[in-house]
């Protein structure tokens, strides 16, 4: 893979801004795209000037433009996605990007014959009770009329998909769901997930917004293993054809994670918490209340292992936010 071309959809973003320092490190030539609704220029400010890096503003829905610049392209990481929230948030949107996005980045591997890394999320669970979350088992996906499903449903319309390029058309295709991660230059908005939501709260002494009692679980990730783990699907050809989850498998409680990121960072302040009742913000949806992979398949495959643990995360994220 040395000297390969990669093209990364949605580059601005966190995993992605973390994602091409990696890729330029080890000497690949990299195009980004991205829209910037949910990216940022900042995050990859360092870049532009770099000679193997180019970034372009274009969306993923411009099936023209992406053809165009996947033409010197070896392998595609789709990581630009959409992501609905709450309720009252359009789901038209999602369904736009997420499916017409991921099938404008298919046809442009098929026409040039490049790889896909295809970014899925671990949404895509929904309510299975099959702890750890493994690869091959079922998914649980709650009512329709429910619209916080719009997200996981299509994104598993994309896995779907691109399944389908794989065995009708011959594309190389590896799937890798993302478990929750985190760093520096996570979106402080809800679609950035609660770590940087509370982190910021108590650095700014303000109340910490729980969404139900805290007692769901999550296992978080830090950016730098989710992007190995990224790295390291796209450079094994056993990864073809393949789901892999990637993330961390350390489990916490949103409350007790609360609690973690006051304690590291002693602000002097006491915790104050304000408990949202679910059905305020997702109506009749039910929260998954436990969510923890199974990375046995990542590492028989990838050779991947989480290497950063959660505490140890949280210290280098706020050490990193204080350094700015």
């Amino acid at each position: 893979m040395k000297n390969k071309n990669i093209l990364v959809t949605g580059v601005a973003g966190m995993i992605g801004s973390h994602l091409i320092d990696t890729l330029l490190q080890k000497n690949y030539k990299v195009v980004g795209i991205d829209n910037l609704s949910f990216g940022k220029l900042e995050n990859i400010k360092h870049n532009i000037g770099n000679p193997n890096f180019t970034f372009y503003r274009v969306d993923v829905t411009d099936a023209d433009a992406l053809k165009m610049l996947a033409k010197d392209a070896d392998v595609i990481i789709h990581l630009a996605a959409f992501k609905k929230i709450g309720e009252k948030d359009a789901a038209m949107p999602t369904f736009d990007i997420n499916g017409k996005g991921t099938e404008n980045v298919l046809e442009a591997a098929k026409m040039w014959g490049c790889k896909v890394v295809y970014a899925s999320t671990s949404d895509v669970y929904g309510m299975s009770p099959e702890l750890p979350l493994n690869e091959d088992g079922d998914l649980l996906i709650g009512p329709s009329m429910i619209r916080r499903w719009a997200y996981a449903v299509s994104k598993l319309y994309g896995e779907q998909m691109a399944f389908a390029y794989h065995h009708d058309y011959g594309v190389p295709v590896v799937v890798i769901r993302y478990f929750g991660g985190y760093s520096p230059r996570s979106s402080f908005a809800w679609s950035g997930g609660h770590v940087p939501i509370f982190i910021r709260s108590i650095l700014n002494n303000e109340a910490v917004t729980i969404h139900g009692d805290g007692s769901q679980t999550r296992s978080m990730g830090f950016v730098t293993d989710l992007v190995n783990g990224t790295v390291l699907a796209m450079e094994n050809e056993g990864a073809v054809g393949e789901i892999i989850n990637i993330g961390n498998d350390e489990e916490l409680s949103v409350l007790d994670c609360a609690k973690l990121i006051h304690k590291v960072a002693n602000t002097g302040h006491e915790l104050k918490i304000n408990f949202v009742p679910m059905a305020e913000v997702f109506g009749k949806y039910k929260d998954i209340m436990r969510r923890i992979p199974d990375l046995s398949k990542a590492k028989k495959i990838l050779g991947y292992e989480p290497k950063v643990k959660f505490e140890e995360s949280i210290r280098i994220t706020i050490k990193e936010i204080f350094s700015k």
